[in-house]
């Protein structure tokens, strides 16, 4: 069955979205690269001139995709491309109004301190270009909206330019179904939910009473050496299971680092030792094992 006009510039409004998202990483992952092959040479000149390199990347990588190809790395992964109907003119436009911008927004502030001697001028030009951004920042939200009703344009440099999105492949246009979007709306409120609860569940106190649950060797050790505090470099922290650092006793012969015996017993003021059971009655019995023996 062949598809009308309308069908065959149909872009789905989540491919749009998913194809700047993948730009991004795109761009991201490159620019680890570049960091990683440069990281023996020294990155002292890098970061000075992280904007420059920030631009040229940029520009290298739109224009031989969307300049020539006439769509970005992440719309030929979606199978989209902008309308034959536009100029290269226009491309072109686009590719440096997208490096430029970026490059103007983060050597605004030097650039203002160069020209202007003027402490006045500079804060005029500091106000001007916060005013602008958040113009800026308001525009890309009311594109947004547009753009959720109408289905093109999702970005606000595309409407200005009208650069029009239509999809390269029309016998295989992403379609998602309801299903797969309550999926995901599901998943994401599920991983949310656990961010929020996580922080607030002590899990250290769980661990605790899972150690003591399983068989320990120290049982089988005498009184007389249960007494004796031995630091030696097969010595582990009791919560960790590291080499304790600033090792610190809490009244039995075991140690513990003093970041975690001290942040056990702020979660839970009734903590035992996970070895042997011993119950830290009060704050005053954790000190520092250096202190113990003077």
């Amino acid at each position: 069955m062949a598809l009308n006009e309308t069908d065959k510039g149909y872009v789905p409004r989540i491919s749009q979205l998913d194809s700047i998202i993948l730009n991004e990483e795109a761009y991201s992952l490159i620019k680890s690269q570049l960091l990683g092959a440069v990281k023996y040479m020294g990155q002292i000149s890098l970061t000075r001139f992280e904007p420059e390199v920030d631009a040229g990347l940029r520009y290298i990588l739109l224009r031989y995709t969307v300049q020539k190809a006439r769509s970005s790395i992440g719309q030929q992964l979606l199978q989209i491309k902008y309308d034959d109907s536009v100029p290269n003119r226009r491309l072109r436009n686009y590719v440096l109004l997208l490096v430029l911008g970026s490059w103007m927004k983060q050597r605004t502030l030097d650039v203002t301190t160069t020209a202007f001697r003027s402490e006045y001028a500079r804060l005029i030009i500091s106000q001007c270009v916060n005013v602008i951004e958040i113009l800026y920042k308001v525009s890309q939200l009311l594109n947004l909206l547009v753009f959720l009703r109408e289905g093109i344009y999702p970005s606000v440099v595309e409407r200005m330019l009208k650069l029009k999105p239509v999809s390269s492949n029309i016998r295989n246009v992403r379609r998602i179904s309801y299903v797969y979007f309550t999926r995901e709306l599901l998943w994401h409120g599920f991983a949310e939910l656990l961010s929020f609860v996580l922080p607030l569940i002590n899990l250290q106190y769980f661990h605790s009473v899972v150690r003591k649950m399983l068989p320990s060797s120290v049982d089988n050790v005498d009184a007389e050496e249960q007494q004796e505090i031995n630091f030696h470099q097969q010595t582990t922290c009791v919560v960790c299971n590291n080499p304790p650092i600033l090792p610190h006793n809490f009244g039995c012969q075991h140690l513990a680092c003093y970041y975690c015996i001290h942040s056990s017993y702020a979660l839970d003021p009734t903590y035992s030792c996970p070895l042997c059971g011993h119950t830290i009655e009060s704050k005053v019995q954790i000190i520092s094992m250096y202190t113990a023996k003077c």
